[in-house]
């Protein structure tokens, strides 16, 4: 399996945002617990949980979730298994404040309905 992360135009910015050494703290997390997903998940996914649950077409459950990076500061972010080309993809769609964190995850959620 290999690890493929795309972000949105929306994550960039918000990234920007962001101190230089605040910018360094979330890449090095995200790609310390992304990595994880290729030998012991479980230490990922109890880095993140879905501060809402939207339900997709014939009850899948979305693969949105948000991760911690500091006391302030969180990452949402989907993470989809791709069989057919062996890789598990990783979109960082926005970075926010942790006040940020509900309305921006809701918003995202949505979108993806």
């Amino acid at each position: 399996m290999e690890l493929v992360f795309e972000s949105t135009k929306e994550f960039k910015k918000d990234l920007n945002k962001f101190e230089k050494k605040d910018q360094g703290k979330i890449i090095e997390k995200l790609n310390c617990y992304c990595s994880t997903l290729l030998n012991d998940s479980s230490i990922f996914y109890s880095k993140v949980y879905k501060p809402y649950i939207f339900m997709l077409k014939d009850n899948f459950e979305q693969s949105l979730y948000s991760m911690r990076i500091s006391i302030d500061i969180r990452v949402i972010l989907a993470v989809d298994e791709d069989p057919l080309f062996n890789q598990i993809l990783i979109t960082l769609f926005r970075v926010v404040k942790h006040d940020e964190l509900k309305k921006a995850f809701k918003s995202i959620g949505e979108s993806l309905l």
